[in-house]
C-alpha cells in the first residue's frame, strides 16, 4: 500500500540520512574501527564462500578456544544500507558482545542493487543460511541454536525469511529460535514512486511480491520487530503492519533511538535488544 501522501513528503519519510544527519561520519566510522579489532583478534572463520558471485561470503566469528561439544550457539545477521549500500565487513562489531558472552556471530555479505534486485539478495540470503546449516559442524556452530536478526533492509530480509519453505534444504521448518526484524520493511510498495526505486528497479507486482506483510508466514519461532522511537513515521506504520499481518509477532518499540543509535543496541552487552537474542541463545 502507497500511504495518500505527496511524493516529496513520501520520499522524507524514508531518508533517514536526512533524518540522522552525520551518522555516517560518527556512528559508522566507529563501528568499522571496532570492526576491524573484531576481524583481528576473534576465532572463526572469516570470507567463507557460500555461492559463486563476489559477495557472496560470510564471516563467522566464534570465542577463543574450545568450542562446546555442540557447536556455538549462533547469531545469523544481515546488514541494512536499503539494499544498495555497505558491506558484511562493516558489521564484523555485532560479533563483539556475542563472541563476549560464549555465542558466535554470523554475518551475511550479498550483492547489492542494482547489480542484482531485491528478489536476487533474497534468494542469497536463502543460500547463505542453508549453507551455515549445512556446514554447522566444519564451522563449529551448533545448528540447533541459530538466532536471526536484521537491520533496516535487513530486517526485511529477516522477515522473509520467516516466509521461506527451509525444507528445500533439507533443513527443519524452523530452523531458528528466534529472529529479530529491526527497523524493518515488510511493504515495499511505498519505494516504487520514490528515489530509493533508482537502485532497486521494483516494479508494483514485484514490490508486493517481496513484501513479507503480504506472504504467508513459515517460520514459526518467536518473532519481534522492533523500532525506534526517534525513527521516521513510516517506520512506526511497517512494524505496525507486520503485528496486524501476522500473528504471534511482537512489536517493540525501543523509547528514543533512532534508525541508527538503534543498532548500537547490538554491539554491547548491556542493552535490551542484546540482552532479548541473548537469551535465547544461552538457554
Amino acid at each position: 500500500m502507497i500511504p495518500d501522501l505527496p511524493l516529496e513528503e513520501l520520499a522524507r519519510r524514508y531518508n533517514n540520512g536526512l533524518a540522522v544527519p552525520g551518522w555516517m561520519e560518527t556512528l559508522l566510522p566507529r563501528w568499522q574501527r571496532e570492526s576491524e579489532d573484531v576481524r583481528a583478534n576473534a576465532s572463526g572463520a572469516q570470507n567463507v564462500r557460500y555461492g559463486s558471485l563476489e559477495r557472496n561470503l560470510l564471516d563467522v566469528f566464534a570465542p577463543k578456544g574450545a568450542a562446546p561439544k555442540d557447536g556455538w550457539p549462533t547469531i545469523i545477521f544481515i546488514h541494512g544500507g536499503y539494499w544498495q549500500r555497505l558491506w558484511k565487513d562493516d558489521w564484523s562489531v555485532i560479533a563483539k558482545p556475542y563472541i563476549a558472552n560464549g555465542m558466535a556471530a554470523a554475518i551475511l555479505g550479498y550483492t547489492l542493487c542494482p547489480q542484482t534486485t531485491i528478489r536476487g539478495i533474497a534468494n542469497e540470503i536463502d543460500a547463505a543460511i542453508a549453507h551455515l546449516w549445512q556446514n554447522a559442524n566444519s564451522l563449529a556452530i551448533d545448528r540447533n541454536r541459530f538466532a536471526l536478526a536484521g537491520h533496516s533492509a535487513g530486517g526485511h530480509l529477516t522477515a522473509w525469511c520467516m516466509t521461506i519453505d527451509w525444507t528445500k534444504h533439507a533443513m527443519p521448518a524452523t530452523p531458528f529460535l528466534s529472529a529479530t526484524s529491526i527497523s524493518g520493511l515488510f511493504d515495499l510498495e511505498p519505494l516504487v514512486p520514490i528515489y530509493l526505486n533508482e537502485a532497486l528497479k521494483l516494479t508494483n507486482v514485484e514490490a508486493l511480491a517481496m513484501s513479507p506483510a503480504y506472504r504467508e508466514r513459515r517460520v514459526n519461532c518467536e518473532f519481534a520487530a522492533c523500532v525506534g522511537g526517534a525513527e521516521l513515521e513510516e517506520f512506526h506504520r511497517q512494524n505496525a503492519l507486520i503485528g496486524a499481518s501476522w500473528k504471534g509477532v511482537r512489536e517493540w518499540t525501543l523509547p528514543e533511538l533512532n534508525h541508527f543509535t538503534i543498532v548500537d543496541q547490538l554491539t554491547r552487552d548491556d542493552t535490551e535488544l542484546f540482552r532479548h537474542i541473548a537469551a535465547k541463545l544461552s538457554r
